[in-house]
């Protein structure tokens, strides 16, 4: 199993900008492709802001890389994560992205009519 540190990833211990979550998500998406590599754990240590958008860049971007979303959920362990974090992560970032890569066109078209009102 491979372990990835986000701090070490992004250098710095506040996970909130596109780019840093661009970074983790090229990290995540190398392993994940290998087929050498089935787990990985992801590790929050020493991370004392995270924000959601810092989430979807990262990990809600994988459901749109990989098609069996079972193995992917499976796939990531995430540890040394605040419990609100977490929850945000499972309730939120994953559930939404899910739906969203589910039907590309219609999540599109949802976004244009709401910004042509």
């Amino acid at each position: 199993m491979q372990t990835v540190s986000v701090k070490d990833v992004i250098s710095k211990n506040i996970a909130m900008s596109t780019e840093d979550g661009q970074k983790l998500f090229l990290v995540l998406y190398n392993l994940l492709k290998q087929e050498k590599v089935q787990k990985v754990q992801l590790s929050f240590e020493d991370i004392d802001i995270l924000i959601s958008h810092f989430l979807n860049e990262s990990i809600g971007k994988l459901y749109e890389k990989f098609s069996n979303w079972e193995i992917l959920d499976n796939a990531i362990e995430y540890i040394k994560i605040d419990s609100d974090d977490l929850q945000l992560l499972k309730e939120k970032v994953i559930p939404t992205a899910k739906s969203h890569y589910k039907d590309i066109t219609r999540s599109e078209k949802i976004q244009m009519d709401i910004l042509n009102d």
